[in-house]
């Protein structure tokens, strides 16, 4: 069975990177079988639910599906097969006619098979769908339906290239690669501009203030090597001392811009060192409040990490980091033995540093990662562990391509207020799109199969109860607030019980719930995970 091989795959010397070559070939080939089953198998059922939705419409329907217990809006990548045509480009329809027809950007339309591949802006509903519709027009038409605006701007001299949507403004500069300036626009009450007017770009909008996440002068995204000779252990250890000394990779080979004409446009940045290559896509999307950072790594060093460091506006005694159904807090200073000691941090989604600026604005940042889990932070600069390169008990260890993802968010307040935990699930659990036919249905346009609030909880799981007629739904709370959970549940509930997360009770009177219409109600302590059974007549669902 897939879990089995997933669990398995899980001894700590095989997840750590410690075990020799031979177990990695092995677990590989588990894990291709365990994707290739997965991903049939949601397949299959998306596109079971997608028989029953009501496609019907102009142009070819796409039916975006949300994993996530929460209304999300996001890019997602469609595929479709359209008979070419020349003179004629895409654009896309939502569900609801009061919002606005937009464009997909990044648009590959192969004139032989009419496979068309492209980006596009979405929304949709929490644990649910939304259909859109791709429908042809010819060129002549002018797009009348998008605004020019609604475009990221962006900007090249000869020393930098600049970026700017609604929400950022990204400076790269041309020399290094670093990121030297990433600009937050605050709305304000009062009516407020830019103190400058920045060469080649328009001036802010009114009632706006602009916030500055890297420090003056600082390097952001910088690439550090570090000499990683731990005294035991080789692939186990980070001896202490080992981030003290960083070598930064000071000089890019080439810096780019590239999609400049598109809703997501970005900066390449190639750099070579040693016997290694890196290609880093910094990337700034229509309406985002974040930047996607995509490496392309050829790694071929021996005893070097590798990090990003992100030197900020801010600092705090303390950075704030996700571990499983919650967060910690480790220090950024180094003042005793106790603090020392804690100068790499595991941590799952995101780290985040934030804390009083300019002004005595309150703002940080948090780095958004999809598979590296090792950060620090000192003083004012926050960092993400890349790669390393040990040669005990495997010599060739994490040597040749790697591909991975991180994101920038800068934000206003804390972590907290500005919702880090639901950036970090939206990073790792992407939209996807199913494409198919117009059909009538019994499913409307929009729909929500179930959900959470408020938006200090997050759903992780609705599944099949293993012992009874009934639908497991299991969420936590991350803000340490005492809460009231709403749990939106797919109609015709008779009964909803409290469970532990085994999916039972040992005093099921003092756990049951009221279920009024498809809404349970139920206290959820600060931190708490919890999980609740909705029982249905005859264990059926409608819908």
């Amino acid at each position: 069975m897939d879990w089995k091989k997933v669990l398995f795959n899980q001894f700590h010397d095989t997840a750590a990177g410690s075990g020799i070559g031979r177990i990695y070939k092995d677990a590989q080939q588990d894990y291709d079988v365990v994707r290739l089953s997965t991903n049939a198998i949601t397949q299959s059922s998306l596109e079971k639910v997608v028989e029953g939705i009501d496609t019907q419409g102009e142009g070819t329907p796409v039916v975006i599906f949300n994993p996530l217990g929460w209304t999300r809006s996001g890019k997602v990548r469609i595929k479709a097969q359209v008979p070419y045509k020349e003179g004629y480009h895409f654009r896309i329809v939502p569900p609801r006619s009061t919002k606005q027809i937009s464009y997909p950007s990044r648009v590959s339309w192969d004139k032989q098979t009419g496979v068309a591949e492209m980006d596009v802006d979405v929304e949709a509903q929490a644990l649910g769908y939304a259909v859109y519709h791709l429908v042809l027009e010819a060129d002549n038409t002018g797009r009348r339906g998008e605004s020019v605006a609604q475009i990221p701007q962006s900007f090249e001299s000869d020393s930098m290239i600049r970026i700017r949507n609604s929400e950022l403004q990204l400076t790269v500069d041309k020399t290094t690669g670093c990121i030297t300036s990433l600009q937050m626009h605050w709305s304000q009450p009062q009516d407020k501009r830019w103190a400058t007017v920045e060469e080649g770009l328009p001036p802010a909008r009114p009632s706006e203030v602009v916030v500055e996440t890297v420090a003056p002068g600082g390097c952001a995204n910088e690439l550090q090597t570090f000499k990683d000779t731990p005294k035991d252990y080789d692939a186990w250890n980070i001896d202490p001392g080992t981030l003290d000394q960083p070598v930064p990779l000071v000089r890019a080979d080439r810096v780019e811009l590239v999609g400049g004409d598109t809703r997501s446009p970005g900066v390449r940045v190639t750099r070579t060192w040693q016997r290694s290559r890196f290609v880093q896509t910094i990337s700034l999307r229509t309406g985002a409040d974040q930047v996607d950072v995509d490496n392309e790594i050829d790694w071929h060093e021996t005893h070097v990490l590798l990090k990003a460091a992100f030197p900020l506006a801010v600092s705090n005694d303390h950075a704030t980091y996700e571990i499983p159904y919650g967060t910690i807090d480790r220090p950024t200073t180094r003042n005793n033995s106790w603090e020392k000691a804690q100068f790499e941090v595991p941590a799952m989604r995101w780290a985040d540093l934030s804390g009083a600026g300019v002004g005595g604005r309150v703002h940080g940042l948090s780095v958004i990662n999809e598979s590296k889990y090792g950060y620090d932070a000192a003083d004012n600069v926050l960092r993400l562990t890349l790669l390393r390169s040990p040669v005990w008990p495997d010599p060739e260890a994490d040597r040749g391509h790697h591909h991975f993802r991180y994101a920038l968010y800068p934000h206003q307040g804390t972590w907290k207020e500005a919702l880090s935990v639901r950036h970090g699930w939206e990073f790792n659990y992407p939209l996807t799109a199913v494409t198919t036919i117009a059909h009538p249905g019994l499913l409307p346009a929009v729909y929500s199969f179930a959900s959470v609030a408020p938006e200090n909880l997050v759903l992780t799981a609705m599944k099949k109860a293993e012992d009874a007629n009934a639908l497991i739904l299991r969420a936590y709370e991350w803000a340490g607030k005492d809460t009231i959970a709403k749990f939106h549940i797919p109609p015709g509930a008779v009964s909803a019980t409290v469970t532990n997360l085994m999916e039972s009770t040992e005093t099921p009177e003092a756990s049951l719930l009221d279920v009024t219409g498809d809404q349970v109600k139920v206290p959820i302590k600060p931190y708490e995970i919890l999980t609740i059974r909705v029982d249905y007549p005859n264990g059926g669902v409608n819908r």
